[in-house]
């Protein structure tokens, strides 16, 4: 590994290290089945990913940054925070189907971070920038931002009955005492698709 990539990494452990109990407060601990261990770097992807390596350990999983995350740090920080939130449910078994409230929740996490750190200018570019290019995110966010807005807890609740939040059915928003509209209940669990 170049010393470049080293510094790298070391940032990345930095960002993780200090977000992490923001992120926990939002949405909860990481599910009893996941295990962060490490980052790595990818000078050749566009965008970071959860790599499951370890068939032993389904939900173990590394983060690989692509290295253009670096170059802007309104995106180093999103990229970091959504990796992290995604880790707080890892979906480690293949042909799994995401969520909409998944991917909002991922979305909802990295506009907070960006929000704390950088500003209000800059959250409304990166949504701004979200809802030209990536449709599918914005709109998964602007649901889950409804969800949040009715019960700020809602997360919390929901994974404390699923821990898995892509796993989580209809019913168990009944289960975790969310109460929400049922058009927009419906529209959080359709399976994602950007």
């Amino acid at each position: 590994m170049s010393d470049t990539q080293s510094i790298e990494i070391s940032k990345l452990e930095k960002l993780r290290t200090a977000w992490l109990p923001a992120v926990e407060f939002l949405f909860g601990e990481a599910a009893p089945e996941a295990e962060f261990v490490g980052f790595e770097m990818n000078a050749n992807s566009a965008k970071p990913v959860a790599l499951f390596d370890n068939e032993k350990a389904p939900y173990q999983y590394k983060i690989q940054m692509p290295a253009r995350s670096f170059s802007n740090d309104v995106m180093l920080l999103a990229d970091v925070i959504q990796e992290m939130v995604r880790g707080l449910f890892p979906a480690g078994e293949k042909d799994h189907q995401t969520t909409s409230l998944c991917e909002g929740t991922v979305v909802y996490g990295a506009i907070m971070a960006i929000k704390q750190v950088f500003g209000e200018e800059s959250v409304d570019s990166y949504l701004n920038a979200l809802r030209e290019n990536v449709p599918a995110y914005y709109d998964a966010f602007s649901y889950v931002a409804v969800l949040l807005t009715e019960d700020p807890q809602a997360i919390k609740k929901l994974r404390s009955v699923q821990p898995l939040l892509y796993k989580v059915k209809k019913e168990d928003f009944d289960t975790a005492n969310v109460e929400i509209n049922r058009k927009v209940k419906d529209i959080l669990l359709l399976t994602f698709r950007a």
